[in-house]
């Protein structure tokens, strides 16, 4: 079957500074805005889709014509460089798709060239456009397999011997036969998994939530056959009929964690886009009110080699262990884990968010988790600056500060302190200031009569009175009164 790609090689580069479910949430306006052509459309990564060619081209009057079509749908989303591809495999389609970004117009490869184009291609496309393994590449290279038709002569059962898995894949990629199947047809009805909700949700958390133990029955239904589910389609329907379809793919194979973050990254940029006065058509208008869990492939479970003296790897079991564990024990116990939010405030820079929309697993989005967050920037101007507080109070407790003759110390209108501070108390404790540095203001949303903020924080060095203990606190004076809002150890 004939496919068509898209893709945007400098996607990441310019929009995944914060992180890859900021990349996905921009790229599907992309995505919905190619919807207009081809309802049902494989996500392969941020700045990379794939659709069937056969469809929209019996529509539209061929692929020239389809092509056409989508240039400037894509080119109005986004103005970065973008290239289309037609062949008669995902693979030659991916490599046509690239050669066009670099010369900045659709190529499209004719089915009685296709398997000359693929022989041709250097090895280490395998690779870049394939995720075939680097060392597997490299190894070819060594061997003197430069180009993919070399691969191609050497046959499948050579490289079945010499690579297992791997060589299976790059038989079928150089041979043309990569060909997967977009429409799911009549999966299995045992395997088919669908949640109705009683009302619409609007809200993707509320979606992912409700929708958990659906997509856990699915992937729990695929794991009885002894595999794994690595390509799923996930349909959202809303209470105007508006329908959301994608195909996501992931080559190590779904869990239950990391289905439910590729709902979330299709519905943030779904339900988030409704609005939008420059939005392309398909934004939806109403609620969800049913999600469909299909797996579309699957393979055999395969086993991950553990890592020497268990590493990182060893520390992502221990953990998931440690959250089930947790959870079986007692009911009410909700686990969470930490995501970078932004802000001035340091009790908001991270929220938490449940520990079953994430993949404990994956370590690169662990880390975009802490760092990236949701897109938000880190450089905040008025924010703490490093090191962090160690304990932040959520719901700072009320302290007084005093001079050295026991006068309340305030802050003026030009954001200086009336008096050097000299005495802390917090509760029953009392301490005396050694140091002190400040006030920094923080005026916040000042044109929001109902959600303005203005605070002036100060961080002190105090010797404990009792014990003698010396520590540095960050206080902060809101409304007249002071508070304690951070403590460094």
């Amino acid at each position: 079957m004939r496919s068509i790609v898209i893709v945007h090689p400098q996607w990441h580069a310019h929009h995944g500074g914060h992180g890859h479910e900021h990349s996905f949430r921009t790229y599907e306006k992309v995505v919905r805005a190619v919807t207009a052509v081809s309802p049902l459309v494989e996500v392969t990564g941020p700045g990379c889709l794939v659709f069937p060619a056969r469809g929209p081209s019996r529509y539209f009057g061929g692929e020239q014509a389809v092509v056409h079509m989508l240039h400037p749908l894509v080119a109005g989303v986004d103005a970065g460089p973008f290239g289309i591809g037609a062949a008669g495999s995902r693979f030659a389609a991916m490599a046509a798709a690239h050669m066009a970004a670099a010369r900045s117009q659709p190529c499209i490869i004719d089915g009685s060239i296709t398997q000359q184009f693929i022989d041709a291609l250097p090895v280490g496309a395998l690779h870049r456009l394939a995720e075939i393994p680097e060392d597997v590449v490299d190894l070819f290279l060594r061997l003197g397999l430069s180009t993919c038709g070399a691969l191609s002569a050497i046959g499948e059962k050579a490289l079945i011997e010499r690579f297992g898995v791997d060589g299976r894949a790059v038989h079928r990629l150089v041979t043309g036969a990569d060909t997967m199947l977009l429409d799911p047809g009549a999966p299995p009805p045992d395997i088919v998994r669908a949640v109705d909700f009683d009302s619409p949700l609007a809200d993707s958390r509320h979606v992912v939530g409700a929708a958990r133990a659906c997509i856990e029955d699915a992937v729990a239904a695929v794991s009885r056959t002894g595999r794994q589910c690595v390509r799923i389609l996930v349909t959202c329907e809303t209470d105007h009929a508006e329908t959301n379809e994608r195909i996501w793919v992931e080559p190590r194979g779904f869990s239950a964690p990391s289905v439910a973050q590729r709902l979330s990254w299709q519905l943030e940029g779904w339900l988030t886009a409704a609005g939008e006065q420059d939005d392309p058509p398909g934004a939806v208008t109403s609620g969800v009110v049913r999600v469909v869990v299909t797996p579309l492939e699957c393979r055999v479970l395969l086993a991950d080699q553990p890592m020497l003296w268990g590493g990182r790897q060893q520390n992502a079991e221990r953990a998931s262990r440690a959250v089930s564990l947790a959870v079986a024990a007692a009911p009410g116990v909700s686990v969470s884990v930490p995501q970078w939010n932004g802000g001035r405030d340091a009790s908001g820079e991270y929220a938490r968010i449940p520990v079953d929309m994430v993949d404990l697993h994956d370590e690169s989005a662990a880390q975009e988790r802490v760092r990236a967050g949701r897109g938000v920037p880190r450089d905040w101007r008025g924010a703490l600056p490093a090191p962090s507080p160690t304990v932040v109070h959520p719901d700072p407790p009320a302290v007084r500060v005093s001079d050295a003759h026991g006068v309340d110390v305030s802050v003026t209108g030009r954001h200086e302190l009336s008096a050097d501070p000299a005495h802390v108390t917090v509760g029953r404790h009392g301490f005396t200031v050694m140091r002190h540095a400040g006030p920094w203001p923080v005026e916040e949303r000042w044109w929001d009569h109902v959600r303005r903020r203005r605070l002036a924080r100060v961080q002190v060095l105090v010797r404990e009175d009792r014990t003698g203990l010396e520590r540095v606190l960050l206080l902060g004076l809101e409304n007249g009164a002071w508070c304690l809002l951070a403590r460094y150890d």
